[in-house]
């Protein structure tokens, strides 16, 4: 488990990020619909690449959490 200098896991920090990509993506979603008219290109890109880091921040959070789960089966089996 990485903390950092304020005692804070390194997957806390991800889980921060992952939130406000989410929320930033939500709230773009919720504004074209608001305008009822078809998004523009740019929105649409801001949307597909805020996609692709929720999902590569979410692959981060799940392997952190896999290598910390192995971490404490390997020190209760010691």
């Amino acid at each position: 488990m990485i903390l950092d200098e304020n005692g804070k896991t390194m997957l806390d920090d991800l889980e921060e990020l992952l939130s406000r990509l989410t929320d930033a993506q939500k709230q773009l979603v919720l504004l074209s619909a608001r305008t009822k008219a078809f998004p523009d290109n740019n929105t649409l890109k801001k949307i597909a690449t805020l996609s692709l880091n929720i999902s590569a921040v979410e692959a981060v959070i799940t392997d952190a959490q896999s290598i910390t789960q192995k971490t404490r089966i390997a020190k209760d089996n010691d």
